[in-house]
């Protein structure tokens, strides 16, 4: 080796190892400020064994103290609230349950364990780069091209199952390709197996991308697959997830309701194959970092975009020189419009359009960061380009990345959609600030329902005592003591 090559590898590697590092920096310190929402909040009630139908189970009483809510929060309670209600999400659940008691109620601490999600899936999409780049400086730009991806560093803060899934089917990913394109271990097939069940367990939406990992070992590998100790180790993990889906079958079918009664609410409003095609294909594009419809999603806009990315996919097809290089692409390629396919057929099949937000093509972007850093890596590697093209190219895919990243995450003041970590802060404050001789009483707090009760609960240390009173004609909160002034704090609440 060369001193020239050697000291070109080792710049490479302090590049891709500084760009991963601030990568988890990022990560660690957005969002700048941060406010929960609906799906949040879902997600913190059946963390704590609290289900949508709790309030109304709670309806003929007028007063409760947090023990006899500290008592559905129980494994058996997040189970029931999540495999019984919804069936969705139960992995991310029991871990924010456990990880709640561990590091407290706190929504910084709810935050965290979305974030260390983010930072594990960018140390296995570190690892996963160097199978397909080694120790080029592509794997900075793959990084680069991950971070900027609004739903990849959305997901990282909110209080919600995506940066889980993702992580999982980053997780899988690794060893499916050590056994695609290195050695054909057995183990690499449990691994890939056991994390993609984990990753159904966090969220089902990931099937999108697990159907393609099965594809692709069908495709590439079938010849030397179906060996008994490979197809045990493939197996045995869908056992478990077979398992679940049975005793989730009470909350498939309340989730098959909830679809029939949005189809039923939406009846009335126009819907068109041409839009979920339009919607379908802005998103691809934007996930493969053709970011132009996500400054201005204008029909021609995205017509011309989807004409450059597909030119961008030849292209980098073209340049490969090997069999595996092609298959790497494809690959890719496939995992990234797995979305698009999935998220599309199920929009058409409920007639509706609200299996096209962004937020559900989160579990792709992963793989399309990689598949668009591979096309430049093929690109630059193989064809004899001018400095100008290439930078021609960086500059149409990563600077307008970098841009958007930069808009949608400066500085702005959110809209406050609940207030109740404030009000269990209050409460904390005002017990805090009582006389000696008033601390032994218990505090109450008047709500003017179990919703806004049920939800203060899970701002509060698990050790503090409170009696919850319901008064309908109060619309406020009311932190009360007797013998000491009690607060009023208006209900700010926007499901």
């Amino acid at each position: 080796m060369s001193a020239n090559l050697a000291t070109n590898i080792g710049l490479a590697k302090k590049i891709n190892l500084f760009c991963l590092l601030a990568a988890i920096a990022i990560v660690l310190v957005l969002p700048l400020k941060k406010q929960i929402w609906y799906d949040e909040t879902i997600s913190i009630l059946c963390a704590h064994g609290i289900s949508h139908a709790t309030p109304a189970q709670l309806a003929n009483t007028t007063t409760l103290t947090s023990d006899t809510l500290n008592a559905l929060n129980t494994p058996s309670g997040v189970f029931h609230a999540t495999v019984y209600d919804n069936a969705n999400s139960y992995l991310y659940n029991i871990t924010l349950h456990y990880w709640a008691i561990l590091f407290g109620n706190t929504l910084g601490a709810y935050m965290l364990l979305c974030k260390l999600c983010a930072i594990i899936t960018l140390l296995a999409f570190f690892t996963l780069c160097r199978q397909f780049f080694g120790d080029s400086p592509f794997t900075a730009i793959a990084i680069l091209l991950l971070l900027t991806d609004n739903n990849f560093t959305g997901m990282s803060h909110e209080v919600r199952a995506y940066a889980m899934g993702i992580m999982f089917v980053t997780l899988a990913a690794v060893p499916l390709c050590k056994y695609l394109f290195l050695q054909e271990k057995p183990r690499y097939l449990l691994l890939t197996s056991l994390f993609s069940v984990a990753a159904i367990l966090a969220h089902f939406l990931t099937a999108y991308i697990i159907l393609v990992f099965v594809a692709a070992l069908l495709i590439i590998k079938w010849r030397t697959l179906f060996t008994p100790r490979k197809v045990l180790y493939i197996i045995l993990p869908l056992s478990a997830l077979t398992l679940f889906f049975a005793l989730a079958y009470h909350g498939l079918q309340i989730m098959s309701r909830q679809n029939h009664d949005i189809q039923q609410r939406l009846s009335s409003v126009p819907f068109s194959l041409g839009e979920v095609l339009l919607r379908s294909v802005k998103f691809t594009e934007i996930n493969f970092k053709i970011v132009f419809p996500a400054f201005a999603g204008s029909l021609l806009v995205i017509i011309a975009s989807l004409v450059l990315l597909k030119a961008l996919y030849i292209y980098g097809y073209l340049a490969a020189r090997s069999r595996a290089e092609r298959q790497k692409l494809i690959i890719l390629a496939a995992l990234g419009i797995s979305s698009t396919i999935f998220l599309a057929l199920l929009s058409i099949k409920a007639h509706h359009y609200t299996s096209l937000y962004n937020r559900y093509y989160s579990f792709c972007v992963p793989f399309c960061s990689l598949a668009t850093a591979y096309i430049l890596y093929l690109i630059f590697k193989n064809v004899n380009c001018s400095s100008t093209a290439y930078g021609g190219l960086l500059s149409v895919i990563v600077m307008p990345s970098i841009m958007l990243c930069i808009l949608f995450n400066r500085p702005t003041k959110p809209t406050q959609s609940y207030n109740h970590p404030e009000v269990a802060q209050a409460v904390i404050n005002y017990h805090a600030a009582l006389p000696p001789e008033l601390k032994r009483i218990i505090p109450t707090l008047t709500v003017p329902s179990w919703k806004e009760a049920l939800l203060v609960h899970c701002f509060l240390p698990a050790n503090t005592p409170l009696q919850y009173i319901r008064d309908t004609t109060n619309p406020n909160f009311t932190i009360a003591t007797p013998g000491a002034t009690p607060i009023t704090i208006p209900v700010i609440r926007h499901d």
